[in-house]
């Protein structure tokens, strides 16, 4: 006999005046990046890095952006801006 699949959990969502019931998957990748971040570089590394990328601006916004997103993701693997800027002070910047 197979095996019973669980039901996905369900929300619920209007859609052109109707209620209706949407599931929502659950994200199962790893946060390779946080991963590749921790394994590799210090966090006073990562504060430098987040650093120097948050004044960068070039002739490309579509570039600006994508940049300005990766600081974040940074600042994000850091636990916030706070500590960001504390890590940032104890290397010197």
């Amino acid at each position: 006999m197979p095996k019973r699949r669980s039901k996905p959990k369900t929300y619920p969502v209007e859609v052109d005046g109707r209620k209706v019931r949407v599931t929502i998957p659950e994200d199962d990748k790893p946060d390779v990046l946080r991963d590749w971040l921790c394994d590799n570089l210090t966090p006073q590394a990562v504060a430098t890095i987040v650093s120097f990328l948050q004044p960068v601006r070039t002739d490309d916004q579509d570039v600006d952006e994508e940049v300005r997103w990766f600081a974040e993701q940074l600042v994000a693997a850091l636990g916030g801006h706070e500590a960001q800027g504390r890590l940032a002070e104890e290397v010197g910047l």
